[in-house]
């Protein structure tokens, strides 16, 4: 019925218990996972991760986030490009993206990787996961100069002036735990707005635990919590939103199982 959009449950030092994991997730429904690169070397451990689990519906991504932005290189974007063409549980490249509140990469080389992976996924018909903090402006001026359409704003943080341009352009914005926080009544506001049909959920696990579960490692699982507040500020059944949010993830990532 659900589907973790942004999963890293390939972090081995973080999921020491994943089978179990997986099991807990299927149980609480969440049937669908977005196993979601960060660097090549992560990347590359995300897919291993899906095809070994076969079984599964899992599939993954590669990317190079914004803090690792100086590790996209020609030959890093030749291998995502042979990755892609002959894998298919790859169905996104990021996270990709803007972080300007660490900044733990220059600017100019944040978006120098942002604009090349951007092209990537463009000329592979990829959709992208983005990674927005601090960096609106430059960054929906990038999404937009380099024209792609299918795009993943994941854990959607900004104000409802951006999030009204983004689904203007026909962006999806997807929702992590932080939107059950006591503090983030904006957030719960923009969720009642956001169309239908471009509205996704993900935990980012094992961050950005939903409020329940505070103070706990994230998984899959609570993507259920996150799923809660939604379906009620849109005025549907959890199953109806499940069902949504499962198809948006679908025809915006395209998977084949």
């Amino acid at each position: 019925m659900f589907t973790d959009t942004h999963s890293h449950i390939h972090f081995s030092h973080e999921f020491p218990d994943v089978e179990d994991l997986i099991v807990r997730a299927e149980r609480a429904q969440v049937d669908h996972q977005i196993i979601v690169g960060c660097t090549p070397d992560d990347s590359y451990l995300a897919l291993e991760f899906v095809k070994k689990r076969s079984g599964k519906n899992m599939w993954s991504t590669l990317g190079v986030h914004p803090h690792s932005a100086n590790l996209f290189t020609e030959e890093v974007e030749q291998k995502f490009r042979s990755l892609v063409l002959s894998e298919p549980k790859i169905v996104a490249l990021g996270e990709m993206g803007l972080d300007y509140f660490r900044n733990l990469q220059p600017k100019d080389v944040q978006i120098k990787t942002f604009r090349s992976q951007l092209r990537l996924a463009k000329e592979l018909n990829k959709a992208v996961v983005v990674h927005v903090r601090d960096a609106w402006d430059d960054a929906l001026k990038i999404l937009g100069e380099e024209g792609n359409k299918k795009v993943i704003l994941h854990c959607f943080t900004g104000d409802m002036n951006i999030a009204q341009e983004c689904w203007d352009r026909g962006y999806y914005l997807s929702f992590s735990g932080v939107v059950t926080y006591p503090k983030n009544g904006y957030l719960r506001d923009i969720a009642m707005s956001v169309p239908e049909e471009l509205i996704l959920i993900e935990t980012d696990c094992p961050y950005l635990t939903p409020q329940p579960y505070r103070g706990k490692r994230n998984e899959p699982a609570f993507v259920i919590e996150t799923a809660k507040i939604l379906a009620m500020l849109m005025g549907m059944t959890l199953e109806e939103f499940g069902k949504l949010t499962t198809q948006n993830a679908k025809k915006i990532f395209g998977w084949k199982k």
